[in-house]
């Protein structure tokens, strides 16, 4: 008769059965997707000098190390991919935006509203916390240097509120770009400066991603 140490655990058949998460996606994007996260850290408001409640995301020392050149080369959207793998991708190279960003700046950060603060400076979180002019931001946000999809980003958003409008307001400057992802959508958030009639305002606009060959969502704001 078999001992009991011989017998199969059913709790390891049990576990043996659970799906891999994102086991329908090729490999190198489940191995992107699958890397682990840390438990997400609240701040109350009592702790933050800006007084609203933060989320630490994660910090450099426990994301693991970065992805490399050719795990992102893997995640490229290519002929034949079908619409699931599309989507798995997207969503792989939006961890990879995250990660890369925490190597980069040392942390992430979600504000109250569940959004990630991919500018956590004093400077960006005094002006998230107050109203300001388009002077002020253009004064005290701190520049990048943007590439020419940012810039034409800010262009599209500005030609939509342009024909919704019926006004005719023209880019001056693209202040701020950042990715971020939301229920299970990529989207780009840009703040900009535009004129019209010699005044200037501050937009911002969030555009979606949705793929070559697919129109943009975009919803602009002054």
């Amino acid at each position: 008769m078999d001992s009991a140490e011989d017998r199969p655990s059913l709790v390891a058949e049990e576990k043996d059965k659970q799906p891999v998460p994102f086991s329908d996606a090729p490999s190198p994007v489940r191995a992107v997707l699958n890397r682990p996260w840390p438990s997400a850290v609240v701040i109350r408001p009592e702790d933050n000098p800006s007084g609203k409640y933060r989320t630490l995301v994660g910090t450099a020392k426990d994301i693991g190390d970065l992805i490399s050149p050719e795990e992102i080369a893997a995640l490229e959207d290519k002929e034949g991919d079908d619409a699931g793998t599309r989507f798995y991708k997207a969503a792989a190279r939006a961890n990879v935006v995250m990660r890369n960003y925490i190597h980069e700046h040392g942390s992430l950060y979600m504000d109250e509203n569940g959004k990630y603060m991919m500018d956590n400076s004093d400077q960006v979180e005094e002006i998230r916390c107050k109203h300001v002019t388009a002077e002020e931001m253009e004064a005290k946000i701190m520049k990048q240097e943007m590439t020419k999809e940012q810039t034409y980003l800010s262009e599209l958003a500005l030609v939509s509120f342009n024909k919704r409008r019926k006004v005719k307001f023209e880019l001056c400057e693209t202040l701020l770009s950042r990715l971020f992802y939301e229920s299970r959508r990529i989207f780009t958030h840009v703040n900009f400066v535009a004129m019209r009639k010699d005044k200037k305002k501050l937009f911002f606009a969030e555009i979606e991603d949705r793929g070559q060959g697919r129109e943009e969502n975009i919803v602009p704001h002054e």
